[in-house]
């Protein structure tokens, strides 16, 4: 097997950083001024953390340059975490 090397530039970490910065501010952004929607402050901070934690497995574990496998193994378990929060949210509005 032949190792592939990468070299990634200066502007793709620096688009990263910001994503990640913004993602976050966005997080703050719903906790602190988005109080009053409950049940959909929680499902909209854990899009953005299942967004950024997307985001760091892309970039910085270099899921980019992996086997297209690997991808889909990511998008099978994000789906099934996707389809599990949906059901928790329809047996807690059901309570």
């Amino acid at each position: 097997m032949e190792d592939s090397y990468h070299i990634t530039g200066y502007a793709e970490h620096f688009g990263t950083w910001v994503s990640l910065i913004l993602l976050t501010f966005m997080t703050v952004f719903i906790s602190v001024f988005g109080a009053d929607l409950n049940t959909l402050t929680v499902a909209t901070a854990l899009f953005i953390a299942s967004v950024k934690a997307l985001v760091v497995a892309y970039y910085f574990m270099h899921l980019k340059y992996d086997p297209k496998i690997y991808r889909i193994m990511i998008l099978i378990v994000m789906s099934m975490f996707v389809i599990f929060l949906i059901m928790l949210i329809f047996d807690y509005l059901t309570r």
